[in-house]
């Protein structure tokens, strides 16, 4: 069985584990500012989903066709093969449908949620951007076109970092890769669809940018329908939360994790 390829960072006095999960387009470099704040308290893995950063030699076995489902499937078998039983989930935009997803095949892996940037849900601006993007991928190079896409999302200059971190890690994508993976938009639709009547059912934080045009409508939205999920929202932050923001992203997330524990320690101050 192929092994999706990773980083990892333990110490011996460290008992639980993150995993962070990267967005479409992405890596586990988007998750650069939160390593050394997270690896003081916890034991940390960050894989490359199939076709990204380092796994872009992943190949999917011939009688399978790529889904979501089968992305999160290959981050269980990761944690199968390191022997990992349980964990906390920290995923960034698209990340969050493959937690979704983990929760569905796995739920007694999971330990607590941590969402930035969730894609919950799309409008139809959004799904039009989208399907536009697959008319133009056609037409227009595929980097050129993921560049317009994070131009449309990210638009502020405030935005910027986080904007060029996607763009420069979405030009390792292999052309073939970024087709197929623009193929899952239908399933896309389908699957926020479903499961945005579906609560997750770990304690979820889930984090995002006041300027998040496209996704924080629904993530409001979830949160109101599942009033047990704790949402925060950054003021003057866009998409990418957790590069955007990344101190205060850091804070939030570790005093929610750190305050699961029996004898939560006190608020952290970074």
């Amino acid at each position: 069985m192929e092994i999706l390829s990773y980083e990892q960072y333990t110490r011996p006095e460290h008992k639980q584990w993150i995993v962070f999960i990267h967005g479409a387009g992405g890596s586990s470099k988007t998750f650069g500012r939160q390593v050394a704040a997270f690896r003081k308290h916890f034991n940390l893995l960050l894989p490359d989903l199939q076709d990204h950063g380092n796994s872009k030699e992943f190949i999917t076995p011939e009688d399978e066709k790529i889904s979501f489902t089968q992305v999160a499937q290959n981050v269980i078998n990761l944690l199968d093969k390191l022997e990992i039983t349980e964990a906390h989930l920290l995923g960034v935009s698209m990340g969050s449908l493959i937690i979704q997803e983990i929760e569905q095949i796995r739920p007694n892996l999971i330990l607590s949620i941590v969402i930035g940037g969730g894609i919950m849900n799309l409008d139809r601006r959004t799904h039009l951007l989208f399907k536009t993007g697959v008319i133009l991928s056609n037409i227009i190079p595929y980097h050129k076109l993921y560049q317009l896409v994070a131009w449309i999302l990210m638009p502020y200059e405030n935005h910027k970092v986080a904007r060029r971190l996607f763009v420069r890690e979405a030009k390792t994508i292999r052309t073939e890769a970024f087709k197929i993976w623009l193929g899952l938009l239908t399933e896309l639709k389908n699957k926020l669809e479903l499961y945005f009547n579906i609560p997750l059912q770990k304690p979820t934080l889930m984090i995002m940018g006041d300027q998040d045009f496209a996704f924080l409508e629904h993530s409001i939205k979830y949160s109101k329908k599942f009033p047990f999920i704790n949402l925060q929202i950054l003021p003057k932050c866009g998409h990418v939360c957790n590069i955007e923001q990344a101190e205060e992203f850091n804070l939030r997330s570790l005093n929610f994790l750190l305050g699961l524990s029996e004898s939560p320690q006190k608020k952290l101050v970074l």
